[in-house]
């Protein structure tokens, strides 16, 4: 499956799996994340916040631009740009790596803490799909959970060593932020997506090596699902917090469900 042909078809499938949730009478977990998801969220948006106006400050300090003498000295000229504007410009430039940071955070916590309720939905939502029945098992349940906190961890990780290279090649070489950017919007997309694939993964007994590889080979796949969750996400009102994970869920379950009948997925 090509890139693009992936992609929207995980939109696809996720517009069919926000009627399904209506249709199957799943429409109740579209408000569980809510207050949950606003909570992390807030707290975490301040946190970072604060964090980044003490750092700016401490660094302004340390400089000590205020040392530059008025006349004489190679910064003479830009005194009045260091003391006046640096500050706040660092201030602002560190709450942006910070809100990088934060949200990418923020997003892998729900999905840590809610791994259950999802690996439920994506159940719920295949029984309802192809009548395939999963008697409640808490030890399968338990085992659900940890798959999903271990993928979690380890996609916010290496989502998080792909910023931060993305920051030291745009210290180096600026301009190439207009590539790198939406560079960075790709590899979001695609781990949320992997995350949401991989309850599918799990209860299919596939092993993570395996699930890695079946990802890989449907990049589209996983980029359209993590796109949907993502652009949901910004809706105001909290139907983004209502609608996104569950519909990334829904999405993530039916394509899974079309790659096994292709045989794609053993």
């Amino acid at each position: 499956m090509n890139f693009f042909t992936g992609f929207f078809k995980a939109i696809s499938n996720s517009f069919k799996g926000f009627c399904l949730l209506f249709e199957k009478g799943l429409w109740p977990y579209l408000f569980y994340s809510v207050g949950l998801w606003l909570l992390m969220w807030m707290g975490s948006i301040w946190l970072f916040a604060e964090i980044a106006t003490k750092l700016a400050n401490y660094l302004n300090q340390q400089l000590n631009f205020e040392a530059i003498p008025d006349s004489g000295a190679i910064l003479s000229f830009a005194k009045p740009f260091f003391t006046s504007y640096f500050s706040l410009i660092m201030t602002w430039v560190f709450k942006i790596i910070f809100w990088f940071v934060s949200s990418t955070f923020t997003k892998y916590l729900i999905l840590i803490v809610l791994s259950p309720l999802f690996a439920l939905l994506s159940e719920s939502i295949e029984e309802k799909t192809n009548g395939q029945n999963y008697p409640f098992s808490f030890h399968q349940l338990m085992k659900d959970i940890g798959r999903g906190i271990v993928m979690s961890l380890r996609n916010m990780m290496l989502e998080y060593v792909f910023i931060a290279l993305a920051f030291i090649i745009t210290l180096i070489f600026p301009p190439l932020v207009v590539i790198i950017g939406p560079l960075l919007i790709l590899v979001s997309w695609y781990f949320i997506g992997f995350t949401m694939l991989d309850y599918n993964f799990e209860r299919h007994k596939i092993t993570i090596s395996k699930s890695v590889k079946i990802t890989q080979k449907n990049i589209g796949l996983a980029c359209g699902i993590g796109f949907i969750y993502s652009v949901f996400m910004w809706l105001p009102f909290f139907l983004g917090l209502m609608f996104g994970p569950a519909l990334a869920v829904a999405g993530a379950t039916l394509s899974f469900l079309e790659l096994k009948q292709k045989e794609t997925v053993i």
